[in-house]
């Protein structure tokens, strides 16, 4: 653990940040030019303050900055009004705060993963869609009755350690398909390899993926049109593997070789997988795609833990912009626990420490943690409520409940 515990918990936190890249990206783009008070780092520190706190609204920022003292000494901020933090808020793009949160994930990578073979990384693309209220947010309509935003969003997993690291991500309405993004959370690495659910059927890309050297599993749907060019059962499973052509000759046909694998999930449910990665095993094919629900956790996690669900303002901009603050925010809770405490503590119960101790000495944090009991029977009742949460994300997953990730309150271990 670090041994530097003179300064509170709150500064702890921010140290976390890349100062340097931010100061010049503030620079660039003339952020403080002609500001007298609350400079944009100022602003940072206040955003990731309401997002620990979960701060409900401007106006309440403003009041806690007016009566706590310690907040006021932490920022050097005597006070600031509700008008000045919407003002800053709107006079910065949020596309700023998009270029911070790529050199935040990136620092979060090359601190975590940073060693790991990127062989040896997979990397789990899905999409989510953050409701908002049509009548206040009629420029994110995406439906007669609805209106949202959505959170396009590359995570990368390290088996080493099992967790995962937000790499890429990419804010729209909720009117894009989650396949319009994809090329964009995409790298260009012939050792990756990325795991997608059905939402980002394209036979063209995948024809492009293949011929590009890009390896990819995901899952169709019964329905497809399928030309079976060799069929094998796997051995000492319930597994059957295919070797495929998808589409029809009339339409869309195309025309690279696939893997395709049929399983069942752990409800007895058919599931049918599809790769064009022919060197690794059977089985492991189907254990990588299972892999996936680590992004459902990871967009449970932002929007039961983070402020992503009532926003500070209206526009586009604001909404975005507190989106992007939360994803910032995520990561420099990464870099705390995972490379500055190195914990296996989860995010949740790191997050509830900083909140309990937030202008105490950083020094209480690491002797509660020194304290903290040891537990014998945690891996089987870890186990346990990981399947148990896997089995709710088999559910969603299977029958579209996208209400189901805002319906449990999970533990989410491994974050």
């Amino acid at each position: 653990m670090d041994k530097d515990t003179t300064k509170s918990t709150f500064n702890k936190v921010l140290n976390q940040f890349p100062i340097k890249k931010f100061n010049s990206l503030v620079k660039e783009n003339g952020s403080d030019e002609y500001v007298k008070k609350l400079f944009t780092i100022k602003l940072l520190y206040l955003l990731v303050f309401a997002q620990i706190t979960q701060v409900e609204s401007l106006r309440t920022l403003a009041k806690k900055v007016k009566n706590d003292v310690e907040l006021q000494e932490n920022l050097e901020l005597d006070s600031i009004s509700f008008s000045q933090l919407s003002r800053r808020l709107s006079d910065i793009d949020s596309d700023f705060w998009g270029t911070m949160f790529t050199h935040v994930a990136k620092d979060v990578m090359q601190k975590t993963v940073g060693t790991t073979p990127s062989a040896e990384r997979i990397h789990i693309i899905d999409a989510s869609t953050i409701t908002l209220c049509l009548s206040s947010y009629k420029w994110a309509d995406y439906r007669k009755t609805k209106a949202g935003v959505k959170l396009h969003q590359c995570l990368v997993y390290d088996k080493d350690n099992d967790n995962a690291y937000p790499d890429k991500a990419i804010l729209t309405t909720a009117r894009k398909s989650d396949k319009s993004q994809l090329d964009e959370l995409l790298i260009i690495d012939s050792n990756a390899l990325y795991v997608f659910d059905r939402g980002y059927v394209d036979y063209k890309k995948w024809d492009d993926y293949c011929e590009a050297g890009i390896r990819f599993v995901t899952r169709i749907k019964d329905n497809f049109i399928i030309n079976t060019i060799d069929d094998t059962p796997v051995d000492g499973t319930n597994m059957t593997e295919s070797i495929v052509i998808l589409g029809d000759l009339n339409t869309t046909m195309m025309r690279n070789k696939l893997r395709l694998i049929h399983t069942v999930d752990t409800t007895g449910s058919p599931v049918v997988i599809l790769t064009n990665d022919f060197s690794i095993r059977t089985q492991e094919v189907s254990e990588i795609y299972r892999l996936r629900w680590k992004v459902e956790l990871f967009f449970k996690w932002i929007k039961q833990h983070l402020k992503v669900k009532k926003f500070f303002g209206k526009s586009l901009n604001a909404v975005y912009t507190q989106i992007w603050i939360a994803l910032i925010t995520f990561c420099l809770l990464q870099l705390l626990t995972r490379v500055t405490l190195k914990v296996k503590n989860s995010l949740l119960d790191i997050q509830q420490l900083i909140k309990d101790n937030m202008f105490k000495p950083f020094e209480n944090i690491l002797e509660i943690l020194r304290k903290q009991p040891t537990r014998t029977s945690y891996g089987r009742r870890k186990t346990e409520d990981y399947n148990w949460q896997f089995e709710q994300l088999l559910t969603e997953i299977k029958y579209g409940d996208t209400k189901f990730l805002d319906s449990y309150d999970l533990e989410l271990n491994y974050l």
